[in-house]
């Protein structure tokens, strides 16, 4: 689960909650923790939001 290890040293990298990041990509905060959390396989276009909110490219946020 690649995406969700990623996401989350993203998140605590920037010294970001998940609401953080959820209120800047305009995605619920439980999708978020549950994506990071490996709990839910993310919609490529909640991974594109995520990836342009880190400043990385979708590539490298799916690891």
């Amino acid at each position: 689960m690649p995406i969700a290890e990623n996401i989350h040293r993203l998140r605590v990298t920037d010294g970001k909650t998940i609401q953080d990041v959820a209120e800047a990509t305009k995605i619920a905060p439980a999708i978020v923790a549950a994506i990071e959390n490996g709990r839910l396989s993310a919609p490529r276009t909640v991974v594109s939001a995520l990836a342009a909110h880190f400043g990385v490219s979708v590539e490298t946020l799916e690891g």
